[in-house]
């Protein structure tokens, strides 16, 4: 017989499921629903450390990098379907110098599911719309070598991160600057760049709704990124 512990961390983690959104947004969410706010033992399971909205900060364009997508807005009854993921796919697509829009990404299969847009989803729109660029679903076990080793040899890397209020967000990480506690990573998210220190970043990232490290990274380089 379950005990009512058990009981209690189940429901608990059904409430912070139907809590969530897809998308974090540039500026502060709203307050979490008051059931979502009783479920901490749900949380540990669901989220590592997510990424405060203080922890991106908007940076200048890089030299000879594109701008980024506008993210749609979120759709659904509730909003609770954000374009993150398709704003991801279509700036990583711009590396490549393919012109895919977030809304023509979001429509070609690269969407929302229960929990957001999933790794998986995002993978196979890539294989099947995008077969020459070689993109795959990674769950690296060592996140920030992974993103040194990616990045320094030209291949961007969209990132599924945790943020507050239980929402996640994906992101084109293209670069990293720095060194030590000062390594940021340089991202494409909201049509502009934004910097995250990697260590933060790497945290909030480590276990998005009980999945490690999602990433999609394509096997081809972008000449964009080896200046």
């Amino acid at each position: 017989m379950r005990s009512a512990s058990w009981k209690r961390r189940v429901w608990g983690i059904g409430l912070a499921l139907v809590a969530m959104t897809a998308c974090a947004a540039p500026a502060e969410d709203e307050a979490v629903p008051e059931a979502a706010e009783t479920t901490e033992d749900a949380v540990g399971i669901l989220q590592s450390a997510p990424l405060a909205h203080g922890e991106m900060r908007r940076i200048a364009t890089p030299p000879g990098m594109p701008k980024p997508y506008e993210q749609p807005d979120s759709t659904g009854l509730f909003e609770e379907r954000g374009k993150c993921g398709p704003t991801a796919v279509a700036n990583t697509l711009l590396l490549y110098w393919v012109g895919v829009t977030p809304a023509q990404a979001d429509q070609g299969g690269a969407h929302h599911w229960l929990i957001g847009t999933m790794g998986r989803q995002i993978a196979s729109y890539l294989r099947n719309e995008h077969s020459e660029l070689g993109c795959s679903l990674q769950h690296p076990a060592d996140g920030a070598a992974f993103l040194r080793n990616q990045l320094s040899t030209g291949h961007p890397v969209m990132v599924w991160f945790n943020t507050e209020n239980l929402n996640s967000h994906w992101v084109t990480a293209v670069g990293t600057r720095g060194t030590g506690d000062a390594e940021v990573v340089i991202v494409m998210s909201w049509g502009s760049y934004y910097s995250i220190p990697l260590k933060k970043l790497v945290a909030a990232w480590s276990n998005v709704y009980g999945i490690h490290n999602p990433a999609v990274v394509c096997a081809d380089k972008t000449t964009l990124m080896q200046r």
